[in-house]
């Protein structure tokens, strides 16, 4: 079978033969077989569960195990921009190969219209064209100034902006704890490498001795090409009763040893001082009745070194009507070697909000307009500080759009995907106001 001019699967020796970089590469039986499926549905969409049937026949197996091996297929595939295996979100997955135009195609001739014309000495022209000109002109001019114009500008922004994909169920356990883990997959990140979730914690120590008493857990995770980042509720019985949730971000690439005991006990020590406080009053123009989310959470990087980076966040959520209001975020960043004088990042600006069901999940997407940002860095900086240090240089200052994901929300908790170390996910503990 050909998938495209310099690509051919043998299905009887499960290869894909790339004759382009002249290299073959071996297919196992699920590969073969959903690229097989992709491949007679060329151009359509698959859905997840005939995909998992066709790969895994017989066999009960975690959604993970489809999403890895389509990550597998994509790397096998690289190199070939004529062949792209697209993620359809909330659904499946579709191969689209682009192929040359036969000769036939080229050369057939071009349907007539059926259009009013004017005789005018060598050439024919629509009469109607120019006609809708001065119609479109006064459409345009009544949208910019009803400010519908601004209005329907930012919500293709919106559209336009990378989603979330895919939100896994699985289960891990976290010591003797049960826990049910929610993977998070954006849609530029499809193609990155992922481990499972029992792998992601398996440098993980005395996780019981941190956590005595065995409740029921929910987590989020998400990996992506630079960090990986893990929210996790340690007491979750349909709403997160957990007052401090645990907030971790590591390197993609590593996986270095962590004792959570230890971190309990650092964790304790750099939360006895407080250095974030929003400026409620930033926000512009009549508040009163208005709702507010205020959220609050602390976010701990870490690596091969004691020194762990603690990120004490806090964000506010103005809501003006259903689906805009204005949004503020306020991030301090210490660590053991600046216990007193902290890296302080901050945005804000008027936002409008998206909401749809991902895997059966509501997930709002904001998209910010910052009107306003600072961030002031301290006199020194460890090697880990360094690292958040660079990330908001390099990724989040010379942006005046930011698009923020609320992955989950109760009474009194949320889940967000922030932009710290790359998109980080944070369960913050949730305060509601009426202004």
């Amino acid at each position: 079978m050909k998938l495209s001019k310099h690509l051919t699967i043998d299905e009887e020796r499960r290869e894909l033969i790339d004759l382009k970089l002249n290299q073959t590469h071996p297919l196992s039986f699920a590969e073969l077989a959903i690229l097989t499926l992709l491949l007679q549905e060329s151009g359509g969409v698959v859905d997840k569960q005939t995909l998992t049937e066709a790969g895994w026949p017989g066999r009960v197996v975690a959604q993970s195990s489809l999403t890895q091996c389509i990550s597998t297929l994509r790397r096998k595939l690289a190199g070939h921009p004529e062949v792209e295996l697209k993620t359809i979100p909330r659904y499946g997955y579709s191969l689209c190969s682009a192929q040359p135009a036969s000769a036939e195609a080229v050369l057939a001739p071009e349907p007539q219209r059926s259009e009013v014309t004017e005789t005018v000495p060598g050439r024919a022209r629509p009469r109607w064209r120019w006609l809708p000109l001065p119609a479109v002109l006064i459409l345009v001019a009544f949208l910019h100034l009803s400010g519908t114009l601004t209005q329907i500008t930012d919500w293709v922004l919106l559209m336009n902006q990378p989603g979330v994909a895919e939100i896994e169920a699985d289960r891990m356990r976290v010591g003797s704890h049960p826990n049910q883990v929610h993977r998070v997959v954006f849609e530029d990140e499809a193609t990155v490498e992922q481990v499972s979730p029992q792998q992601f914690i398996a440098n993980w120590q005395r996780a019981d001795e941190m956590l005595p008493e065995v409740r029921p857990q929910q987590s989020y995770l998400k990996q992506s090409a630079d960090f990986d980042s893990i929210a996790l509720c340690a007491d979750y019985d349909g709403q997160c009763r957990d007052r401090q949730p645990l907030n971790l971000v590591r390197r993609h690439d590593q996986q270095p040893p962590l004792d959570l005991k230890w971190l309990q006990e650092t964790k304790l020590r750099m939360e006895q001082v407080t250095y974030n406080k929003i400026l409620l009053d930033r926000f512009d123009g009549p508040t009163e009745g208005m709702l507010e989310d205020v959220y609050r959470a602390d976010v701990y990087y870490y690596g091969d070194s004691d020194n762990v980076v603690r990120g004490d966040l806090r964000f506010s959520v103005l809501y003006q009507s259903d689906n805009h209001g204005q949004l503020l975020v306020a991030a301090c960043f210490t660590d053991a070697v600046n216990k007193e004088i902290s890296m302080r990042y901050e945005f804000s600006g008027p936002f409008r909000v998206q909401q749809r069901t991902i895997d059966g999940k509501a997930v709002k997407r904001f998209l910010i307009d910052v009107d306003n940002q600072n961030f002031r860095r301290p006199e020194q900086l460890s090697e880990e500080g360094a690292v958040i240090y660079r990330e908001i240089q390099r990724a989040v200052l010379s942006k005046k759009q930011m698009t923020l994901h609320q992955l989950y929300e109760d009474d009194q908790s949320g889940v967000w995907s922030l932009p710290l170390w790359g998109e980080t996910v944070v369960w913050a503990h949730r305060a509601k106001l009426t202004l």
